[in-house]
């Protein structure tokens, strides 16, 4: 019974069961949509609702917390600096959370969107007799959606475990003030990393089409070429009748991949071509719409985890610099805390990050392949086609950025950390003014009363 369950789990044919993942984290509301019998894509209402408590019941953790006037920095120590840095995380956490629910409530339909777009994608594929690994498609979201679910637990369990090590009790609106954005985060980067995952598979296969059209036109050229070569061999066979020496021909390159791609594609590359545009129009539209979904959210997620990487550096170097700011007893516990909170956002960045570059690099393939057909082709219907799409290659790329401001590729990375360490070094030339670090004593208020 329990392998049926899980052979009928894994059997994946189309793309609605491949992101039965996806559909999961509909139950509490970040993905406001489901799959319906007859195989549709329709929004949840009980999505949506799940969606609105949720966001409530942070707002309401989120306010308890402010009135208490308890935060996890607060439980270590407490300067004028770090105050400032906790109201700073404290208010971009927030705006991180607005954004997110705010997306999911108010561009719901795009999500949408980009599964109907790869519905009409697959159909075109299905037309010239291919079909993609939707079973390989759910491996990747059901292996991503439960790392992401491993790594949030350790990382929470562990953090909680080393504030009680410190003795810290936190209560339970302070921690879950604490968590629910690190849970939401990593929900919509699994949201993102599934959509540009729906979109390089489906580039990747739009260019194993090209490159069969590119082995075909290269096996038509080698056959025009060596065919002299041939008739040459047969004479000097024919003049030297004692030379019973076979003369073999070495492949001048290494052998290419095969793609197991129908005939159809070879028996009429013009049609195949016509329909590669079609496809790659449908991608560049399905990305775009992936860029406006996630644009304000990823902007939110780069933002707080930026923020979170520079105060964590900070409170680091703080108490290496000045070892008084914490307990003895709770250095270990200070360090492990804050460093491990830092990495957690830096895996954050380089997952954004390495989900959109794959994709771009998938895309930027086809222009490529697309050049290698047109200066070995003779034909002029194809490339009439291959101009064209040329043409489209150039006006049409692919890209996604944090709303416009940057862009979400590897130079991100390097964008960071002179980010970081430039204003790292202006928090640390506040430290150095002894009025900005000082707590207020009782003692000092009595003496200047006093005076």
């Amino acid at each position: 019974m329990a392998w049926q369950f899980l052979k009928r789990l894994t059997q994946s044919d189309s793309i609605l069961q491949s992101l039965r993942p996806l559909a999961y984290i509909s139950l509490i509301g970040l993905a406001p949509f489901r799959l319906s019998v007859n195989k549709e894509v329709r929004t949840s209402v009980f999505s949506l609702i799940a969606g609105i408590v949720h966001f409530i019941f942070y707002l309401l953790c989120f306010i308890l917390s402010l009135y208490e006037g308890d935060s996890i920095i607060s439980y270590f120590f407490q300067t004028s600096i770090t105050r400032l840095g906790d109201l700073t995380l404290s208010l971009s956490g927030i705006i991180a959370m607005v954004m997110i629910f705010s997306s999911i409530l108010l561009k719901r339909n795009l999500l949408l969107h980009i599964i109907q777009n790869c519905l009409v994608v697959d159909d075109i594929f299905l037309r010239l007799g291919l079909k993609l690994d939707y079973r390989k498609i759910m491996l990747y979201s059901f292996v991503t959606s439960l790392g992401l679910l491993l790594f949030n637990f350790v990382y929470l369990l562990v953090s909680y475990m080393l504030l009680r090590s410190a003795e810290i009790w936190p209560s339970f609106v302070v921690f879950t003030t604490f968590a629910l954005p690190h849970l939401n985060i990593s929900i919509m980067v699994f949201k993102f990393l599934c959509t540009t995952y729906l979109a390089r598979s489906r580039f990747r296969m739009m260019n194993e089409i090209l490159q069969d059209i590119l082995d075909s036109h290269i096996e038509d050229h080698d056959a025009v070429e060596l065919s002299p070569m041939h008739s040459v061999i047969r004479m000097h066979n024919h003049n030297n009748p004692h030379n019973h020496t076979p003369i073999v021909i070495q492949p001048t390159g290494a052998t290419r991949p095969r793609y197991s791609v129908t005939s159809l594609v070879r028996q009429n590359p013009e049609r195949a071509l016509k329909q590669v545009s079609n496809v790659h129009n449908l991608l560049c539209d399905i990305c775009y719409t992936i860029e406006d979904y996630f644009n304000y959210t990823m902007l939110a997620i780069i933002a707080i985890s930026f923020l979170f990487i520079l105060f964590d550096d900070f409170y680091i170097l703080e108490a290496i610099i000045t070892p008084s700011r914490v307990d003895k007893f709770e250095a270990d516990e200070f360090f492990a805390f804050f460093i491990t909170q830092m990495l957690w956002y830096v895996v954050i960045i380089l997952l954004i990050v390495e989900g959109s570059s794959k994709t771009i690099k998938e895309s930027n393939k086809t222009a490529a392949i697309v050049h290698k057909i047109l200066n070995i082709s003779d034909d002029s219907a194809v490339q009439d086609r291959l101009l064209r799409l040329s043409l489209q290659l150039s006006h049409r790329r692919v890209a996604f950025t944090g709303a416009g401001l940057f862009k979400l590729d590897r130079t991100l990375i390097f964008t960071i950390s002179g980010a970081a360490t430039c204003y790292l070094i202006i928090l640390i030339q506040f430290r150095s003014t002894p009025s900005h670090w000082d707590r207020p004593s009782s003692s000092s208020v009595a003496g200047a009363t006093s005076g």
